[in-house]
Order: C-alpha cells, then sequence, then structure tokens
C-alpha cells in the first residue's frame, strides 16, 4: 500500500485516457473514497452522477473550454451539492473531490477535474443541467473524467516550505 503522501505528491491531472473501461467498482470505490471528507457539521451536502454514456459524455465535454478532455474519458462524475445543507458546501465539496481524486490515483486511474460552478454565472451549470435533467436545488461543482491514464505528465513545481509558510508565531 502506497504512503498518503507519496500519493499527494505523485498525483497528476490527467486528461488523456486508455480506451480500456475500468470496472464500475472502481468508480464506485473513488465515490465511497470522497463520502469520507470532511465537512461542515457533517453537514455531507454531496451527490454524484457517474455517467458512462459516450454520447452524454461528448455533450459534458463541451460545457466549457478547459472541458473538452472529457470525451476521451470513459466515466465522467458529476459532482453535485445541495447548498441548503451547509454555509460552506463548496469547501465541503473540495474536500471530498480531492479524496475522490486521490483514491482514483492509488487505483492505478487518472482523473481530472473540469470546474462547472461559477459563482457568477450559471451557464455551464444551466447547460450540464439540461443534459442530466438535474433538479434545480443541486449545485453542479464539476465534471470529473475518469479512467486508464494514457499519459505521464511530468512532476509539477510546488512552492518549498520557506516560499508557502508566510511565518510560524
Amino acid at each position: 500500500m502506497k504512503d498518503i503522501f507519496e500519493i499527494i505528491k505523485s498525483r497528476r491531472s490527467i486528461r488523456k485516457y486508455k480506451s480500456e473501461t475500468p470496472p464500475e467498482e472502481l468508480i464506485k470505490r473513488c465515490i465511497e473514497a470522497a463520502l469520507y471528507a470532511p465537512s461542515a457539521r457533517n453537514s455531507q451536502p454531496w451527490s454524484f452522477i457517474v455517467v458512462k454514456d459516450k454520447e452524454i459524455i461528448k455533450k459534458l465535454s463541451k460545457a466549457q473550454p478547459f472541458t473538452k478532455f472529457l470525451e476521451g474519458a470513459p466515466y465522467v462524475v458529476v459532482a453535485l451539492a445541495d447548498e441548503k445543507k451547509s454555509n460552506h458546501w463548496l469547501e465541503d465539496m473540495g474536500c471530498a473531490i480531492m479524496a475522490l481524486l486521490l483514491e482514483a490515483h492509488s487505483l492505478g486511474l487518472g482523473a481530472c477535474w473540469g470546474a462547472i460552478y461559477h459563482p457568477e454565472n450559471r451557464e455551464r451549470e444551466n447547460y450540464v443541467r439540461e443534459i442530466l435533467n438535474i433538479p434545480e436545488n443541486l449545485r453542479i461543482i464539476s465534471c470529473i473524467g475518469i479512467g486508464y491514464p494514457d499519459e505521464t505528465p511530468s512532476p509539477k513545481r510546488v512552492k518549498s516550505l520557506d516560499e508557502a509558510i508566510i511565518k510560524i508565531v
């Protein structure tokens, strides 16, 4: 089993996927990991839609310019939030999606988060909402492409601790 710090350090956003479709159980496992993410007052504002239909995925890939990569993904997980469950639903969703991404990486899958939510413009949300018939009470946070990776991105440059820590008091 990989050390969690190594999983965090080695995870990359994967936008190219092999044609082989992973077993559905692995996708469910990624979502299960998201269910264990922290949330304000344990509100758990999340729900998910798993899309494997190629025609629907193709439509989702057109939600915004940076979601084109979804078209090559065998699965797209749409992350949804009920904003009435918590004042911190957006932060909660960030935690849940990160847990999902880390679990995908630990299982040998590649994944990338395509942002749908925008605080000032619901155009992308409405586009996805119409395709998947999502109720109005749910905010659409992201479309996450998942599959076996068909690329190996270079290691990312991260800030050093000295750059990141402003001070210790």
